[in-house]
């Protein structure tokens, strides 16, 4: 499953976006029955190997992704901090009016982009790509170097295996 910011901004550069990303992760995990096999949070995509152990993965998904869209947009404005502010919230709110889904803003893109996993093999080389992702883009040398990626053995999920 892929979760890609709209007009694939940069919106995970800050610790604080990220952050928030993961803890709402880890309340899906915890209070939504989510099984969370691999993932990797990139600058603005995020990569997810998983699976609805109760409920159903559409439902859990949407609710994520429209709780951390408002979240988001609220963090962006408010921060202080952010020198991107005025421009990426001008995206968001030129993109929720050209789609009428939303109401005022549109932070990630519609779709999840999901992949059937339907074998070990298939499994093991979504989660290798995944991986390799912060590799490729040439921000680590190696995929347990990476922060946000169930490849660090640091990470701050629960991997299900």
């Amino acid at each position: 499953m892929t979760l890609t910011v709209v007009d694939w901004i940069d919106v995970f550069t800050r610790r604080l976006y990220c952050e928030f990303i993961i803890e709402n992760l880890y309340y899906c995990q915890k209070e939504k029955g989510l099984a969370i096999y691999a993932y990797v949070l990139m600058t603005n995509h995020l990569h997810l190997v998983l699976l609805a152990q109760q409920g159903e993965l559409g439902n859990i998904l949407r609710d994520f992704k429209t709780y951390t869209s408002k979240k988001l947009f609220e963090m962006i404005k408010t921060n202080p901090r952010e020198s991107r502010k005025d421009w990426m919230l001008n995206i968001f709110m030129q993109r929720g009016t050209e789609n009428n889904l939303n109401r005022k803003h549109q932070f990630w893109q519609n779709g999840n982009y999901p992949v059937a996993v339907y074998s070990e093999n298939v499994i093991q080389q979504k989660i290798d790509y995944i991986h390799q992702n912060p590799v490729r883009s040439g921000f680590v040398n190696s995929p347990e170097k990476y922060h946000y990626s169930s490849a660090n053995p640091f990470s701050p999920l629960e991997m299900d295996a």
